[in-house]
């Protein structure tokens, strides 16, 4: 029979918690306390046990699985911070991934310069900016694992995961192990992935535009996206609204400096948004 982790609970300054083996500890904020919380990056007021799920998770991710020096942090810190999400979206729906993906996205977007994932404990420490630390290392990892998951597709992703546990359970790991068990479980080469989202802290530069490709049928349209700077691999997410107010999504895999893509429809096109699920952190313009 496996053992459960127990939980308990103590107070401190600002929530949180750790998690050494078979046992979650959860930081409650006093009630006096003055700091304010919501406006951090591990911060989700829609999902309140979601302190609970990060650390939960570290029973894996952390635990089973250990970082091979300071630069891993996040496959633990990011891997809990995912499956907490992923739990999330499990015991209330989709909707509550979304709004945790969003604000991941936002975060990340604000303090990506700060440094790379790989950075790893170190993000934020000349600055005493833990929440540079949590903004990066936990919410750019995180949705660094939603966007791969995006980009080589459910399948993939999971058996990569597996992969990578089975490997490597009990052990310590590395990025490279883990690209490596998603290689091997997608069949793709997804080292610029890895090197441009884990080793480097720019964020992607897009152009997107969209015509119909054939305006008698209006059976299909055409989508552009170009990077401009460097070159990401990313999956990002078109918006068609049809004239008769109907939506749908269509992930785009975008792994060249210009992908055009032909996108088959089922009536008049009234207009195309791209990354409305504010997936990627990216800057577009038309």
């Amino acid at each position: 029979m496996r053992a459960s982790p127990a939980c308990c609970r103590s107070e401190h300054e600002l929530p949180g918690g750790h998690s050494p083996a078979y046992l979650a500890i959860l930081d409650e904020q006093v009630a006096m306390s003055r700091l304010v919380w919501r406006e951090d990056p591990a911060s989700f007021p829609g999902f309140p046990e979601f302190f609970a799920a990060h650390e939960i998770a570290h029973q894996w991710w952390c635990q089973a699985i250990g970082e091979k020096n300071y630069h891993e942090t996040w496959l633990s810190e990011a891997f809990a911070q995912y499956f907490a999400a992923l739990y999330a979206e499990h015991a209330h729906g989709h909707d509550e991934l979304a709004a945790i993906i969003r604000r991941m996205q936002k975060w990340s977007m604000r303090d990506s310069s700060q440094g790379p994932v790989y950075l790893g404990a170190r993000v934020g420490q000349l600055k005493n900016d833990g929440r540079a630390l949590r903004a990066v290392v936990y919410d750019k990892g995180a949705l660094v694992l939603h966007m791969l998951r995006r980009l080589i597709g459910d399948e993939a992703f999971f058996r990569g995961l597996r992969l990578f546990y089975t490997t490597w359970r009990f052990k310590k790991a590395g990025s490279d192990d883990l690209r490596n068990a998603f290689q091997q479980a997608s069949g793709k080469p997804l080292g610029r992935f890895f090197d441009m989202w884990i080793y480097n802290d720019t964020l992607p530069r897009l152009k997107f535009s969209w015509r119909e490709a054939h305006v008698a049928t209006g059976d299909e349209i055409d989508v552009r996206v170009e990077q401009v700077g460097d070159v990401f691999d990313l999956p990002l997410t078109a918006t068609i609204e049809y004239a008769d107010d109907r939506t749908i999504d269509v992930v785009v895999p975008v792994t060249d400096r210009v992908v055009k893509r032909q996108i088959p429809v089922s009536g008049r096109v009234r207009k195309v948004e791209v990354n409305g699920d504010d997936v990627v952190p990216a800057e577009i313009s038309r």
